[in-house]
């Protein structure tokens, strides 16, 4: 990861790859840093339809996307193998900015994307694993790095917006059968299986038809992803003093 100019941070540190294909369609959850942030802005909820459990499949998944596509914001977090050492991330969303970690190669790396600049934060290991000596890992540290919107290090950053984009996920399926109903995190939901693919989607009974879980098992991305706080989650703020990298 070469350098913006001579002693400057790399200018594009490693983003995790994408989990898609061979099936992965319905856990879109592997990082390249592809895809942009869909989590769509809206004012008002959408409720459930009446009897969502009795509903088609289909309908359910619809059901799903209406209300995501209405959400001012959430919280989406998953743990798993999802590729290039990415084994967890936990993001919050507002709008098209996002807050939060993902874990890559055992490192935890914060990350804010907010009005297209991107910010991180990472250890020492995380600078020497991309190259640098241990004196320019140790002054980098757990210091906020800003990569201005514009640059191509911010146009790859935010590609992580595709583990928040659960309209296109929803979209994104094989053949839909019907799961049953059950209980995630004492919340009543509705299953819808993905028969094709392997992945199981968990959907409010209750309220809005906001998706709560999605499993896959099968392809090369594997784990669980949860969604909560739902139309909960305020603006961000900057991160302090952070050393920005010239546009590039």
């Amino acid at each position: 990861m070469a350098a913006a100019y001579p002693g400057a941070p790399p200018a594009q540190p490693v983003a995790p790859a994408a989990a898609r294909g061979s099936g992965a369609r319905w856990l879109a959850v592997g990082l390249v840093v592809v895809v942009v942030l869909a989590a769509a802005i809206g004012t008002y909820l959408v409720t459930r339809p009446s009897g969502l459990a009795s509903e088609t499949p289909n309908q359910i998944v619809q059901a799903a996307m209406r209300a995501v596509n209405n959400a001012s914001g959430f919280e989406a977090s998953a743990t798993g193998n999802f590729g290039n050492g990415v084994t967890a991330f936990d993001f919050k969303v507002h709008g098209t900015d996002l807050d939060g970690t993902v874990t890559l190669n055992g490192n935890v790396v914060d990350l804010d994307l907010i009005g297209g600049d991107v910010y991180f934060k990472a250890p020492a290991a995380f600078w020497t694993a991309e190259g640098l000596s241990a004196a320019a890992a140790a002054q980098l540290a757990d210091q906020w790095v800003e990569e201005p919107a514009g640059s191509s290090a911010a146009s790859d950053f935010s590609g992580l917006s595709s583990l928040t984009d659960v309209s296109s996920t929803l979209e994104n399926h094989g053949a839909l059968a019907a799961g049953g109903t059950g209980n995630v995190d004492g919340q009543a939901v509705v299953f819808v299986k993905d028969t094709t693919d392997g992945g199981t989607l968990a959907v409010a009974t209750s309220g809005p038809a906001y998706p709560l879980q999605l499993s896959q098992t099968k392809g090369s991305g594997t784990g669980v992803l949860t969604y909560s706080n739902w139309n909960a989650v305020p603006v961000f703020t900057l991160p302090p003093s952070p050393i920005t990298v010239p546009s590039s």
